[in-house]
């Protein structure tokens, strides 16, 4: 939930014409068109008649339309560039990452050989280098956009996105945003951004409403409207959320609902989840409406995609495990972790992962019998396996075994591996469940090298 484009159209009369620049630099820009008349509408078309709608019928129009625009015209570099925009914009759907980032880079790496004046084929570039882990290409492709057009607004976003994942240069990326609120005082996501880096990073909650604030009025206020902004009232309601201030966050959380459930936006159940999920917590406190919509919704997910593990990780440890109540634990966390352990993997260590999940539910079910029946179980097959070795220690000194608990603790100690490391292991250590034999020396050699 975390990344693309630009904005912004007609505003009201108030308002200068300078503010519309965000949303219509694709229809003026001659530099964004082509000689075939065509082939240039239909660029405008896919940009201005599908994508903005950021929904998954629109992009799938837009593609349509900008692969005409290149059958007309077989060297329109921005429909290239825009086209790989566009499949930049699908992998957000993390399901279709692997498919949709294959094309993005085929289309960058196309845009890019006709060495354009224009910015938005390395900005693209810049993203494909991103994922690729290459973090010094990834901000030089960007500010190699922004030098060659700086009434460019999207990469500026681009650019201040990026520091913001990074950590440690929010100046950065305030500054960028800033630089792109100068050409454009208007430009809605960077309302959005701004409220993301001083929510998320600089916990500075009163900037963060602001420009949370500043983005729902845009909501409001401009035309046509930009569905995006509707993230200004998650955004708000998460500060309210984080200052405890449940009341404040119901509400702003309710509006969101409001807008996002009869809404198409792109990712649309990702960000119901996610809401959901926030109202249950707020709830907690006061009432405890949204558990059955939230536990619903996991599982029409999760039925549409059985065998998409790294999904039912998620909705199992992100999601079931932190509901702390029983029932949760007992008809939705434990059969799912049972469940994941049954399917094959092209990384073992998950089931694994899924088998600690399980111990750690029967654990807080009281059923440390069946916690143990389970446990030893796998060892008697595989001895040297250290988190459940691990497991076994944190079980037995529960238990008060604790010449048992001693035994797994040195045994897992010995048997570390690069998944389940001395530092994880030395951590581990302050778990509640070796209070008891915490001041023992044999406890305490075992945090030594």
């Amino acid at each position: 939930m975390k990344k693309l484009l630009l904005l912004l159209l007609l505003f009201l009369p108030i308002l200068s014409a300078s503010a519309q620049r965000g949303f219509n630099y694709y229809k003026d820009s001659l530099r964004n068109g082509s000689s075939n008349e065509k082939a240039f509408n239909y660029f405008k078309k896919a940009y201005y008649d599908c994508i903005w709608t950021w929904t998954k019928a629109g992009a799938d129009s837009a593609e349509y339309y900008l692969k005409r625009a290149i059958q007309e015209d077989t060297n329109y570099v921005a429909a290239y560039a825009f086209l790989a925009h566009l499949y930049q914009f699908k992998t957000y759907n993390q399901e279709d990452f692997d498919k949709y980032f294959v094309l993005q880079k085929k289309y960058a790496e196309k845009a890019i050989s006709y060495h354009p004046s224009t910015g938005d084929a390395f900005s693209v570039m810049s993203d494909v280098v991103w994922s690729e882990h290459d973090t010094l290409r990834a901000l030089t492709l960007l500010r190699d956009a922004i030098a060659r057009e700086p009434d460019n607004l999207g990469n500026y976003l681009f650019l201040s996105v990026r520091f913001t994942q990074m950590g440690g240069a929010d100046d950065s990326a305030i500054y960028y945003l800033q630089r792109l609120l100068h050409y454009d005082p208007q430009y809605g996501q960077a309302f959005i951004k701004l409220g993301n880096v001083y929510n998320w990073n600089k916990h500075d909650f009163d900037s963060a409403t602001f420009y949370y604030s500043k983005a729902i009025e845009n909501y409001k206020t401009i035309q046509p409207r930009d569905n995006r902004m509707m993230y200004g009232y998650y955004g708000l309601a998460d500060v309210y959320h984080k200052l405890q201030q449940y009341d404040s966050a119901i509400h702003y959380y309710k509006l969101y609902l409001q807008e996002l459930e009869p809404s198409d936006l792109y990712v649309r159940a990702q960000f119901l989840v996610l809401t959901y999920k926030a109202l249950y917590e707020c709830d907690q406190r006061l009432s405890g409406r949204y558990l059955d919509k939230f536990l619903r919704l996991n599982t029409t997910r999760m039925a549409k995609e059985p065998n998409n593990i790294d999904l039912l990780m998620q909705t199992l440890e992100e999601n079931y495990m932190r509901i702390d109540q029983d029932s949760v634990y007992e008809k939705y966390a434990l059969p799912l972790a049972k469940n994941i352990q049954t399917i094959h993997s092209a990384d073992p260590y998950l089931a694994i992962y899924a088998m600690d999940d399980e111990f750690i539910i029967l654990k807080k079910l009281k059923r440390n019998e069946e916690a143990l029946k389970l446990l030893e179980g796998y060892i008697a097959n595989h001895p040297k396996e250290p988190l459940i070795l691990f497991d076994l220690a944190r079980l037995k000194f529960s238990m008060k075994d604790y010449k048992g608990g001693f035994e797994c603790l040195n045994c897992a100690k010995l048997n570390l591996n690069k998944v389940f490391t001395r530092q994880m292991f030395i951590g581990g250590l302050n778990n509640p469940d070796f209070d008891k034999v915490r001041s023992r020396e044999s406890f305490k050699k075992l945090a030594l090298h």
